[in-house]
């Protein structure tokens, strides 16, 4: 009942914060971890909140050789300029589907929201992240990114994966510098079906990524971990979803591995455009008469 309690405090401190800013917000921040620790249900794995850059670079100042880095990569590492149609807009971007599949089916629908997913400009969530992850690096911390990606042939796409290494190669990242004896491996024990098209996905590591087909992450890291030989006293997990968060922290326990693991809700600082679904339709047309599918 004390934990619950501790617990209920905490999320009134979170709900606080979004009120102020500046060193207001970062004190009141650590107040929060410091209750978190408290809150935390196993001495082995701590649980964080915030979307404070400084909070995050303060526990990732923590990692040693010891220590595996994991980050994801949709809302933590980069996020689009243009979210009207991003899934990172959920309500906007279930009324995109809706539409697209009635207008145009939803095999044609894919097409679209391909195209415009290149189309998209994409931004750091934190701009200090590459030089973070570059020291960390250099002081032979191992990192990798777990994402959630899907991987193989895709509407006349080799690749699709391919779509993620590109929009992280804008950006100064090189996550294969941890993992340059490990080639590429394809999970083929892990074989799960893509919705909607009954195709049988495999995920895939490479060049420090991992695209994990939308598999549980917490399954997904003790297979990646089985398959390279590698071991590690501490985990370092940074997501922007609660239920991944939970998986890797029961990952931990399982393994009993020391692990903290974040939750990064610096997105949701940002401005998400709205727009009515005749907003959306107009736009959409635009797309559809611009091409030839």
């Amino acid at each position: 009942m004390k934990k619950l309690l501790l617990c209920r405090v905490v999320d009134i401190i979170i709900a606080e914060v979004k009120k102020y800013c500046g060193m207001r917000r970062y004190f009141l921040y650590l107040i929060t971890l410091l209750f978190f620790s408290g809150c935390s249900q196993s001495r082995l794995v701590e649980t964080f909140i915030t979307d404070d850059d400084r909070v995050l670079r303060q526990i990732l100042e923590e990692a040693d050789k010891d220590t595996l880095v994991v980050f994801d990569c949709d809302e933590v590492l980069i996020t689009p300029d243009d979210t009207l149609f991003s899934p990172v807009n959920e309500d906007n971007y279930k009324k995109t589907i809706q539409y697209l599949n009635k207008k145009v089916g939803f095999s044609k629908a894919d097409d679209i929201l391909i195209c415009i997913r290149k189309r998209h400009k994409f931004r750091l969530l934190n701009d200090e992240l590459p030089n973070i992850i570059k020291n960390m690096q250099n002081r032979g911390v191992s990192v990798v990114v777990l994402t959630a990606h899907w991987t193989g042939e895709f509407h006349n796409i080799k690749s699709v994966e391919d779509l993620r290494k590109n929009e992280l190669n804008q950006f100064d990242f090189d996550f294969k510098k941890s993992w340059n004896d490990v080639d590429k491996i394809v999970f083929y024990e892990l074989p799960t079906k893509l919705p909607k098209y009954n195709l049988t996905k495999y995920p895939i590591f490479e060049n420090g990524i991992i695209f994990a087909c939308n598999i549980d992450k917490g399954a997904m890291l003790q297979q990646f971990l089985n398959r390279v030989s590698r071991t590690f006293d501490k985990i370092i997990f940074v997501d922007d979803k609660m239920k991944n968060i939970r998986s890797i922290k029961n990952f931990c326990e399982k393994n009993k591995i020391k692990g903290k693991c974040i939750q990064y809700k610096k997105a949701e600082l940002f401005n998400k455009s709205k727009a009515d679904p005749q907003e959306i339709e107009r736009e959409l047309n635009k797309i559809i008469n611009s091409y030839s599918f």
